[in-house]
């Protein structure tokens, strides 16, 4: 089993017990079982190390209620989510899929997206932007944006363009990264998916990628160096280009945004990858903006509810999680809600719908636009 590789984590949180990862789990909050936790999960996989459990449907499903926020990684030192997605993975090949995951990985392997949307519309957003065939840097849309929030995207690449950088984009050739059948245990269609985005790269000549997806960021800069040997491409999430462009007065927002906003850090982006500063650069440097926080905030930050899988088999409970983290930033006494990550914001799109909210979702990147 690939949980065999965590032995010693297994065993080293199943005999000191701590559960400080449960505090703020989204799905122990919600569920109150001690199965839902991490430390509940860690005692699944001993079970199934020992025999003394057998892969089954109800254990899949248990293990797949599960966000990937890595908010129990940020409370200890063992590796969490690996574990998780280990866990998954090895339920997967003994042949208990959850339907939807397989589904979503199914529509990848057929048309690049999870979304049921035509590949020849993938690139429909970008009709009026002036990429470059030659240039080795490359934006790299993803799944959500293009088809979600093509605008939002739209704003990204205009951004940078706009600065002076060239970019390639791979157009309705390029394919999705990934990120569902990793996550959700999927591990060797991940891999084969994983290999056409490789001769993708190489064909085009690509050193460099900005993506605007931190779940995308996530896998390029952490997970494809550890499957693929002959991945070298630096890898760069877009606030940290346009934080540093900032900084450098390559972009100077000038026009005044009125407006009190609080920031969501998205999980990938930050627990994950620790990329928490630079969002907040960006929007100091705007004009008339009053940035409140909201009680949990960066490394703390409470999961919209979405990742690893649950917006697609659990929309119902990652619906509830988000409409909590939207309470909680209607408590800063914010108008808007502001992000950078296009699950969360399709996730809280539909939190807000459900529970009247009056503040408003928008994304990092429009918000700049509107200030230059």
């Amino acid at each position: 089993m690939r949980i065999e590789e965590y032995v010693d984590d297994i065993y080293t949180c199943n005999r000191t017990r701590c559960g400080f990862c449960r505090s703020d789990c989204p799905l122990y909050q919600e569920k109150g079982f001690e199965s839902y936790s991490c430390r509940g999960k860690m005692l699944i996989a001993r079970g199934l190390l020992e025999g003394v459990l057998e892969p089954s449907k109800e254990l899949s499903d248990c293990v797949n209620l599960c966000a990937t926020c890595n908010y129990c990684g940020s409370k200890c030192a063992l590796r969490n989510v690996d574990i998780i997605e280990a866990l998954r993975a090895d339920l997967v090949e003994a042949g208990f899929k959850d339907e939807y995951h397989e589904r979503g990985v199914e529509e990848i392997k057929r048309k690049s997206n999870p979304y049921l949307k035509p590949r020849n519309e993938r690139a429909a957003w970008a009709k009026d932007i002036e990429f470059s065939k030659s240039a080795d840097t490359l934006l790299y849309a993803g799944c959500t944006y293009p088809y979600i929030f093509p605008d939002w995207l739209k704003s990204s690449a205009q951004l940078l363009i706009n600065s002076g950088m060239k970019l390639n984009y791979l157009g309705n050739e390029e394919d999705c990264c990934g990120s569902l059948m990793l996550t959700t245990g999927f591990l060797e269609d991940f891999i084969e998916n994983g290999k056409k985005n490789l001769d993708a790269f190489q064909n085009a000549g690509i050193k460099r990628i900005i993506t605007g997806c931190p779940g995308c960021y996530k896998i390029f800069a952490e997970e494809y160096p550890k499957y693929f040997d002959n991945f070298n491409l630096k890898v760069e999430h877009i606030t940290q280009v346009v934080a540093k462009m900032i900084d450098g007065g390559k972009i100077t927002p000038v026009k005044p945004v009125k407006a009190i906003i609080t920031y969501h850090d998205p999980c990938h982006l930050g627990r994950h990858m620790r990329i928490v500063e630079e969002p907040r650069r960006i929007l100091q440097n705007i004009p008339g903006l009053e940035l409140r926080e909201m009680e949990h905030n960066r490394f703390d930050a409470k999961c919209c509810g979405a990742g690893g899988g649950m917006m697609a088999a659990y929309p119902e409970v990652a619906v509830k999680i988000a409409e909590k983290r939207v309470k909680e930033a209607e408590a800063t006494g914010a108008e808007m809600l502001v992000t950078i990550c296009p699950i969360c914001e399709f996730n809280f799109e539909r939190a807000i719908r459900y529970s009247d909210s009056q503040i408003k979702l928008v994304d990092l990147m429009e918000l700049l636009k509107k200030s230059i």
